[in-house]
């Protein structure tokens, strides 16, 4: 394996844990397997979507 090739793995591999293992993957962990497999998006675009759909989560009331 040649040395780009080498270092783009190791970077999509780093995007990946990071959109996995944070707090919000635990609480949305199907939008964030989403996110990180289905989407070209940033580590920290992906994060900050998470963060929005957790926030509006809590916020949306519940129904009886």
């Amino acid at each position: 394996m040649d040395e780009l090739t080498a270092s783009a793995r190791k970077a999509e591999a780093e995007r990946l844990r990071m959109v996995l293992k944070c707090s919000e993957a635990k609480q949305m962990p199907l939008l964030a397997e989403h996110l990180a497999f289905e989407t070209d998006e940033s580590a920290k675009s992906c994060l900050k979507i998470l963060k929005l759909a957790v926030a509006d989560g809590k916020a949306t009331p519940s129904k009886p």
